[in-house]
């Protein structure tokens, strides 16, 4: 089996990121490969099928776990260390050498890297924020690369991370609990347990919160516990949303909400939990969502699965890109040595 076939078979995009232009749209998945996708490309007439994309493969054992975009360069989140890639918008090409680099720290009582699971760039200042597997969250200044601080509190893995323009810092993870930080102390502000919660526990699911995201009113979280909206000052829940399935991604859009996760739909729902669109996936479950409504209006959803989803009007499917097999140079390439295919054969045992 060729290992193209064998990749299309078990492609796993966790991340993807807007450029600063808003016009080229970043994917990265577990075999440590980066899409690249002119979003012109989506405007053709549907008689005409987008351009192929460009594939920029990092290094050897490299599986990318999340994605952000800063002026002119890829910020890139994996094992144990973050990254910066330069993004050259003429040529349409991605540096194959890192322009820097952030190792996260490792614990003395750590048995082993902690990933680097969610970034969460503040538009404000140069200042990043990286959710770990140790369950700490790390402040990096982007400027000379240094980890300011850190942010201690969860007892397991952080799955999500996200700011808001009043310098708080939100938190979802492992432990079941979504924690609220501010920049200027130390310790937590506050922090609310959805599992507590008797309208959200679901026990067959458990206690995780895998994402969270906010706005100037709101706080949106899900993972085991069903999918919920806070009042973001008295963190009450104020809407129960009956998403189906684990939760990995949401995301306040427009005037309503996007649910994705462990089931063949994404969902939208109005700020009052009224469903408002059920959109068929084939992903096996969904782990990324971003989205634009200017210059191009696009929302890409992407899994474990071979292709993005594409939605134009964020309430229909508009066409399925496939990222393997649709690659610039593609039909040329070899088919890879014997021990990377090995690799993909090992990861094929681990996934079945």
């Amino acid at each position: 089996m060729k290992e193209t076939d064998l990749k299309r078979a078990y492609n796993n995009v966790l991340a993807q990121a807007l450029s600063s232009s808003q016009q080229y749209l970043f994917s990265g998945n577990l075999f440590g490969d980066i899409f690249v996708l002119r979003l012109k490309e989506l405007e053709k007439g549907t008689e005409e099928p987008p351009g192929k994309l460009k594939i920029f493969p990092q290094r050897s054992a490299v599986e990318i776990n999340c994605l952000a975009f800063r002026r002119d360069f890829l910020i890139v989140g994996t094992v144990g260390v973050v990254y910066g890639l330069q993004w050259n918008e003429d040529d349409e090409k991605l540096s194959t050498n890192r322009l820097w680099e952030v190792k996260i720290p490792m614990q003395a009582d750590a048995v082993e890297v902690p990933d680097v699971n969610s970034l969460w760039l503040s538009p404000d200042t140069d200042t990043l924020f990286a959710g770990c597997g140790d369950g700490i969250i790390y402040q990096i200044s982007l400027e000379d690369g240094r980890v300011e601080r850190d942010y201690r509190g969860h007892t397991d893995y952080v799955h999500s991370v996200v700011g808001n323009s009043n310098g708080q810092i939100f938190s979802g993870a492992e432990d079941g609990t979504v924690r609220v930080w501010t920049t200027k102390q130390k310790e937590q502000t506050s922090m609310i347990e959805p599992y507590t919660t008797p309208k959200l526990h679901r026990p067959d699911w458990g206690k995780w919160i895998g994402s969270v995201a906010v706005n100037d009113d709101w706080l949106l979280c899900g993972g085991g516990p069903r999918a919920s909206i806070f009042h973001l000052r008295s963190l009450e829940s104020t809407c129960v949303l009956d998403f189906p399935g684990g939760v990995h991604v949401c995301d306040f859009v427009d005037d309503g909400v996007f649910i994705g996760g462990e089931h063949n739909h994404v969902q939208s729902y109005t700020l009052n939990g009224a469903l408002q669109a059920n959109i068929p996936v084939e992903h096996t479950a969904c782990y990324s969502i971003v989205w634009q409504t200017s210059p191009i209006k696009i929302m890409s959803i992407a899994g474990f699965s071979n292709r993005l989803h594409i939605l134009k009007d964020f309430r229909f499917l508009d066409s399925k890109i496939d990222l393997y097999g649709n690659v610039e140079g593609e039909d040329d390439a070899a088919e890879g040595d014997e021990e990377e295919l090995e690799e993909i054969e090992s990861f094929k045992c681990s996934a079945a």
